[in-house]
């Protein structure tokens, strides 16, 4: 596993760079499908933040991405804080995986049926909108995963998003599952690949 390190914003001394990797590498000794991690340390040089400093591990396996972000009056308490939300993710990981491997998903792919959850969801989600005129400010590009919707809710939660876009490898076109006010997950899928608004439009 390759475990690459960067800093934003400041200096980092060898030894927390060493500490951070020692951790690291203890956190994941349980689990073994991790291709590349990569940790990024920042800093804010604003006096009014109570917790400045920053770091964030990103994992990632063959087919999903595994992020943890903590945050303290310095590094060292950002790194305590990191590892321990990411040992939690690798965990919910492994369990998923677990879990998934030994009911097996061969009717859900035969049939086409989502999990109860993606089908409430997807019936009775609503997004709301505070502002009616929202300013684009940023603009991401990515390449689109295909993948079964509940391996996308694993991503969703994995890398601790509000949303992920994803392509339904049971249709080809691309869906979106979201995290809805109420803690459950929605689905919004698109009608047909040559008809991208309609995901703008899906409840």
């Amino acid at each position: 596993m390759d475990i690459t390190l960067r800093a934003r914003n400041c200096e980092i001394p060898e030894r927390v760079k060493e500490e951070a990797r020692r951790k690291v590498e203890h956190a994941t000794r349980f689990f073994d499908r991790i291709l590349d991690l990569e940790v990024s340390f920042a800093e804010e040089h604003n006096p009014r933040i109570p917790n400045p400093a920053s770091v964030e591990i990103t994992a990632r396996s063959k087919k999903h991405t595994v992020r943890a972000l903590g945050e303290g009056q310095d590094h060292h308490e950002a790194i305590d804080q990191a590892i321990a939300r990411f040992e939690r993710q690798l965990r919910r990981y492994k369990t998923r995986l677990i879990d998934r491997g030994r009911r097996g998903r061969d009717d859900a792919r035969t049939t086409g049926e989502l999990p109860q959850v993606h089908r409430r969801a997807a019936t009775n989600g609503q997004v709301e909108h505070d502002d009616p005129s929202p300013n684009i400010v940023k603009r991401k590009e990515f390449e689109l995963t295909a993948m079964f919707p509940d391996d996308a809710v694993l991503q969703l939660e994995l890398l601790g998003h509000d949303f992920y876009l994803f392509t339904n490898a049971g249709t080809g076109a691309p869906n979106v599952v979201y995290r809805r006010g109420d803690g459950d997950i929605g689905l919004i899928e698109a009608v047909g690949a040559d008809q991208p608004a309609a995901m703008a439009t899906a409840p």
